[in-house]
């Protein structure tokens, strides 16, 4: 017995802890402090401590395409009640069927987006989802690859088109439809059946014209009733919906593909009507138009998904969102080190300190966005070799003892 466990304690000496001191260090170096990439807009102002200890990196590296201004703070800054930056992004977009592009935004406690959204076809729809730093796509992208071709279809089919910005907890839905909303919509559809029906008539019998119309007229009615069923289910104050087995009954495929992805996480879904003057951002800079505000309770990952349901037209798209984003407080007198207008920063880390590091992206052109005007930043861990060598030693020491057994 004695001797069964020597040879137990020996091959633990020598093969169990020489493993797990080899692939504890790569582990630590190549997933824990790996490095950490950021998408950050102009007048973005975050705090860079992910992927960085004060134990295992001895240098902190910052890398981005653009320039920008770095500090580095002897301990964490404060959320200023004062001083919040506005940002506006104007965004279009044209959307085929059953296909979404969505915008993400990484927010402070206290901010506020407020959005004007519209649309030139009915079919629209919007998601506010609440997630996590990259959002899971449920394989909805692939959602179109194996869908027949149709002339009224974009290239864009199977796409999703992704742009994050660097957190809407309670959300109050401000719009209400109107009576001439709804007249505009029935109109534009009844025009879009005469011309179906016109259509079909120069290449078909006329015997099957009837059916053809009823057909078109029960998908617009299968439309209305849907929106009608989940608008019922919005809860005010931002609180996930819960949807019944009926409310998804008439629902398309993509959309409940959508609902069931993000089962918990959604704090909005909501249409909005379409306009025949929506073919820009510039229709949504004058008069009274759909608009919902989000009041920011937590910090937080939030995701504006826009997607589109029509069968007949490709559809276009133009939001404005109005970003009202608090700031660090902070003074660079207060910094042991700062970095100004450059690319490329390194900042040393002392053992167990609180030293933290602040990214400033300065703001080039105004605070009005509509180009893809996003960099990337790469936060970087240089590994304190003197931890490190630790682990080497500590095998031969194994190694020796294992020797003198």
């Amino acid at each position: 017995m004695h001797g069964i466990k020597r040879v137990c304690i020996f091959c633990m000496l020598t093969t169990l802890l020489p493993s797990i001191l080899i692939i504890l260090p790569l582990y630590l170096r190549h997933s824990r402090f790996a490095d950490v990439i950021y998408s950050l807009a102009e007048s973005d102002i975050v705090e860079i401590k992910e992927g960085i200890s004060t134990i295992f990196c001895e240098q902190h590296i910052l890398r981005m395409n653009t320039s920008f201004h770095a500090i580095q703070l002897t301990h964490s800054p404060e959320i200023s009640k004062k001083r919040r930056k506005h940002i506006r992004l104007k965004k279009s977009m044209t959307l085929p069927d059953d296909t979404l592009e969505y915008w993400g935004f990484f927010l402070l406690k206290g901010a506020s987006v407020a959005l004007k959204v519209c649309s030139r076809f009915d079919g629209s729809r919007i998601l506010v989802v609440k997630g996590e730093r990259n959002l899971k796509t449920c394989g909805l992208q692939d959602h179109n690859k194996n869908k027949p071709e149709s002339a009224n279809l974009g290239n864009g089919l199977g796409t999703v088109s992704v742009t994050f910005e660097t957190v809407a907890e309670e959300v109050h839905d401000d719009f209400a439809r109107s009576d001439s909303s709804e007249e505009e919509a029935k109109i534009h559809e009844m025009e879009r059946i005469k011309e179906a029906a016109e259509k079909f008539i120069a290449t078909h019998p006329k015997s099957m014209l009837a059916e053809t119309i009823l057909e078109l007229k029960a998908n617009h009615s299968a439309r209305v009733r849907r929106d009608l069923v989940l608008d019922r289910k919005i809860n005010h104050g931002g609180t996930a919906l819960n949807y019944t087995d009926d409310s998804l009954d008439s629902v398309s495929s993509f959309e409940q593909g959508l609902l069931t992805c993000y089962d918990g996480q959604i704090l909005l879904s909501q249409s909005f009507p379409p306009s025949s003057q929506c073919n820009s951002v510039k229709f949504l800079e004058n008069g009274t138009h759909m608009i919902m505000k989000h009041d920011a309770t937590a910090d937080g990952y939030y995701y504006y998904i826009f997607y589109s349901d029509n069968d007949l037209v490709s559809n276009d798209i133009n939001a404005i969102f109005d970003i009202h984003k608090p700031s660090f407080q902070y003074s660079r007198r207060e910094g042991s080190r700062d970095c100004v207008n450059s690319t490329t920063c390194v900042f040393p880390i002392h053992f167990f300190s609180d030293e933290t590091v602040i990214v400033e992206v300065p703001t080039r052109d105004g605070i009005e966005h509509e180009d893809e005007d996003f960099t990337t930043l790469i936060s970087s861990c240089k590994p304190r070799m003197a931890v490190y060598v630790i682990f080497p030693i500590a095998i031969l020491f194994l190694l020796v003892t294992c020797s003198f057994m």
